[in-house]
């Protein structure tokens, strides 16, 4: 197949993608896009790998659905389209932000750095390099984070160390 052809076969997948994830309940943390969540990703270009299910996507990546909104320079996407495995993000930064509802309460957290992947089994994001984590009223930063969406979970590392600020005007 061309790389015309499947740039015209990508093009007309991601028009209609829907991600096919399991449904959360309007109480439980959000653990990835809806089922039945329409996606949109918009791309410079794309193109399918020689390795089966895996598509890449170049210059002014974005990825949006009504929880999650993604922004990159370079992205690849293993698994199916409509229900990718892993998410690999680059970019000066890519950038990630996940909106969910819990107990009534609405929450965004929003990431940052050179890199992100996104792992579906593990429902983890892990940024590496410049990486920044950010929700509501505090900032984590250091050279790596890994945020488990499931529980809400950070862990912190890297040569430079970890720098947190919570902002105590919005706690009151």
């Amino acid at each position: 197949m061309s790389k015309a052809s499947q740039r015209i076969r990508i093009t007309a997948l991601l028009t209609s993608a829907v991600l096919a994830v399991a449904g959360n309940a309007a109480e439980e943390r959000i653990s990835g896009p809806s089922q039945g969540d329409t996606v949109i990703i918009k791309a410079r270009e794309a193109w399918e790998d020689e390795a089966p299910d895996t598509i890449h996507f170049r210059g002014d990546f974005q990825l949006e659905t009504h929880d999650w909104t993604v922004f990159a320079d370079q992205a690849t996407l293993y698994g199916k389209l409509d229900d990718p495995e892993t998410v690999v993000l680059t970019g000066l930064p890519a950038l990630i932000t996940i909106r969910s509802t819990t107990s009534g309460e609405s929450r965004e957290v929003t990431g940052e750095a050179d890199r992100i992947v996104y792992e579906k089994e593990q429902n983890s994001v892990l940024m590496e390099g410049g990486a920044s984590l950010s929700s509501n009223d505090s900032v984590l930063r250091s050279e790596e984070i890994e945020y488990r969406i499931d529980d809400d979970r950070i862990n912190a590392g890297g040569d430079s160390g970890i720098r947190i600020r919570i902002d105590q005007e919005k706690n009151q």
